[in-house]
């Protein structure tokens, strides 16, 4: 089930949601009534309501139990039986239905009026009759008094059928008023000039509907629903649909204070007040709309679209639900207790611009685009695909962008909690407190070695062990001192060497370039060489880092200068050893691999040279002119001889593709083995022949003999 709001007035779109197949078992059913959530929403009231195609009319039986409706391909008609929610019966049909009209008040007799020209009569158990008018019908009523079936047509006669006596009448001519108990015209209506203020066309009337025996309604080709008194010629109200399509059907409901009116056209269903025309709200669905039935005395709509499923809407403004659904008022009140999800929820606003930006102008007029103000709703799927083929990157860059976001919130939150020192307090050492300070509030805590060294920081500013530090002369730094100066620059080297390559710039870690850059630079072989060499630096500066440490303490234990200058000539010593090193196996991998690219550069196949010829052109323009008189049809052998003695040769690229032959001569000692065989063959045939020939007397007898026996016959 759909909600929708318009106005402050509730529309329950009751046939909004997925259907579910036949086949799913049972378990598959409930686990997809669990993930999706327009299946659990779904409400269905009647069975297998709907059509193979297209439904094109309905109508409901008098007593209100039945709902018939016809549609195509191939045109079917169909009964529901609404106590029941199922489908009474099903007939095939030979033309799509204009109109259904109930004779009786169930389902035992009705009449259809169908395309070119036919009228059908039906009973339960099926076709009784079936005639045909003069001219296309467009719709029809009975006159139950007279038992006279009405069809008006696409000229300008209303057909007059008695059903009692099976004979047409003296039709009526339209529009006019007739009063059928006399026979004769009561008054004539000019529908045309009435709205002639409102339109430049002259407009047809397509719809018309009484709401009691004094007033009507008339839709009108162009858009206009008139509201007319039966004693007046002027309209009471003019009503413009604001889509400039013909109006399909009129319905009235009486309501205490004041009538609202329902006026449909191929778009939609309006809802606005009789006596002022202002509208209350609005039924817009995806597809055409073809007709629509409203359920006596409850607020429940039918509606045929150019859909297979016909919609059912439920909206409490017009009136209740029907007895035999009357559980959608709990439905209905257990949903206005709930929060509900708006209308809009699934459709993202975009603008013009942003369409562009996601490729999707070339949409605009389409039915997945809905205009509003300054912009177009969106399907908020169609959006977030669209968005991620287009901006493939946008989700790493929110990431990154929370990242720092958290990171700037935890500098900010640590810089407050760490000012605990105030001026007047920090007597001496007040560059040592500013940089504690520093460092316990932008450190990038996102790191271990940062974190420890804010917190670190926070806690000797914090600590009240180390107030005295901050207070007392006696304490303070002298920065001037040469142990002080020694110690220093011992410090700040050994912190360049613990420092890891990804800790050199911090400002940059949320660089999106940069940080593709390094993605793409991963399995790069000179990344590996140099990550190798870092991985040695590291192991070698472990030891040295704690050579460092250890002897920083006894340094300022001890305070022995000698010994700290003889272990930083040892670090620089090391140093250039290592820089050295580095650099030997930097040029060995460059050689390496300059030697490889020179042997793929040589082992690489040259390419043909491809040459288009004409039909019966030779090959010889791509011989030089020396050579033009040697023939192309020579072996291989006789023309590379006869280059030779022109003082050239024959070049492989200047051989055409397919010119080549191959040439091979025998030597003596086969020649002679062949030419043996050959006569040992040779004799061994004449010796055959020898053995199969056979001696010419015998047949010169024979043929002496059959002579004779013929000269004897003549």
């Amino acid at each position: 089930m759909q909600v929708s709001t318009a106005n402050d007035v509730k529309i329950y779109n009751l046939s909004y949601g997925k259907s579910i197949p036949e086949w799913l078992t049972s378990k598959q059913r409930r686990e997809l009534t669990k993930k999706n959530l327009d299946v659990r929403r779904r409400i269905q009231l009647i069975q297998n309501f709907e059509m193979p195609d297209v439904a094109n009319c309905m109508s409901i039986s008098k007593d209100g139990r039945h709902v018939f409706a016809a549609g195509c391909y191939k045109p079917f008609l169909k009964c529901f039986d609404v106590e029941q929610m199922s489908e009474k019966f099903t007939r095939g049909i030979d033309e799509e239905v204009i109109k259904i009209l109930n004779l009786t008040d169930d389902f035992q007799k009705f009449v259809l009026l169908e395309q070119q020209r036919w009228v059908e009569l039906h009973y339960s158990r099926g076709r009784y009759f079936r005639l045909r008018i003069p001219k296309f019908g467009r719709d029809m009523d009975l006159i139950t008094e007279r038992s006279e079936l009405v069809i008006s047509t696409s000229g300008d006669e209303i057909y007059r059928l008695n059903l009692e006596q099976g004979e047409f009448l003296e039709p009526y001519r339209t529009v006019e008023c007739w009063d059928h108990r006399d026979k004769s015209r009561v008054g004539l209506l000019d529908v045309a000039s009435s709205i002639s203020d409102y339109t430049n066309v002259i407009a047809a009337v397509t719809a018309l509907k009484f709401c009691d025996p004094l007033h009507f309604g008339v839709g009108t080709s162009s858009g206009h629903v008139v509201l007319y008194d039966i004693r007046a010629s002027k309209p009471l109200l003019v009503k413009d649909m604001q889509n400039d399509l013909p109006i399909r059907r009129i319905e009235f409901v009486r309501k205490e204070d004041d009538n609202i009116v329902l006026s449909m056209d191929n778009r939609a269903i309006k809802i606005w007040n009789e006596r002022n025309g202002r509208p209350i709200t609005a039924i817009e669905p995806e597809p055409s709309l073809n007709d629509f039935v409203l359920y006596p005395n409850s607020g429940m709509l039918f509606i045929a679209a150019e859909a297979p499923r016909m919609l059912q809407y439920f909206c409490p403004i017009l009136g209740p639900a029907p007895k035999w659904c009357s559980f959608l008022e709990a439905i209905t009140e257990e949903l206005e207790e709930s929060d509900k999800p708006a209308v809009y929820d699934d459709y993202k606003f975009v603008t013009e611009a942003q369409l562009d930006d996601l490729g999707l102008k070339h949409l605009i007029g389409t039915q997945l685009l809905r205009a509003y103000m300054h912009g177009f709703f969106i399907d908020i799927r169609l959006y977030n695909k669209a968005k991620l083929k287009t901006q493939p990157f946008a989700y790493e860059n929110y990431k990154k962008r929370k990242i720092r976001e958290a990171m700037e919130d935890e500098r900010e939150e640590a810089a407050i909690g760490v000012k605990l020192k105030k001026e007047s307090e920090v007597k001496v050492n007040r560059e040592l407190a500013k940089k504690l300070e520093l460092d316990a509030s932008i450190a990038n805590k996102k790191k271990k070695f940062a974190k420890e060294k804010a917190n670190a920081a926070a806690s000797l500013l914090q600590d009240p062990r180390f107030a005295k530090l901050f207070e007392d002369e006696e304490f303070e730094v002298d920065e001037t001192s040469e142990i002080f100066t020694s110690l220093q620059s011992r410090l700040e080297k050994s912190q360049k060497k613990k420092k890891r390559p990804d800790e050199d710039d911090d400002d940059d870690e949320n660089d999106g370039d940069d940080d593709r850059n390094s993605e793409s630079d991963e399995g790069h072989p000179q990344t590996e060489f140099f990550d190798q060499l870092e991985e040695e630096e590291k192991v070698r500066n472990n030891g040295d880092v704690s050579s460092d440490e250890h002897n920083m303490e006894t340094d300022s234990d001890e305070g022995d200068l000698e010994n700290s200058n003889e272990a930083e000539m040892k670090r620089i010593e090391k140093k250039k050893e290592r820089t050295k090193r580095k650099n030997e196996l930097q040029t060995q991998r460059l050689e390496r691999i300059a030697a490889e690219q020179e042997t793929k550069e040589k082992s690489r196949p040259t390419k043909f040279k491809l040459y288009e010829l004409e039909s019966g052109e030779g090959t010889k323009r791509f011989t030089e002119a020396d050579t033009a008189e040697i023939s192309q049809t020579a072996p291989l052998a006789t023309r590379r001889s006869k280059l030779e003695k022109a003082g050239r040769m024959l070049k492989v690229e200047e051989t055409p593709f397919g010119g080549k032959s191959v040439t091979f001569t025998m030597s003596d000692d086969k020649q002679e083995k062949v030419s043996e065989r050959q006569q040992q063959k040779i004799a061994e045939h004449q010796l055959e022949r020898k053995e199969v020939r056979r001696a010419a007397s015998k047949l010169s007898r024979s043929l002496d003999r059959k002579r004779a026996q013929r000269g004897r016959r003549h």
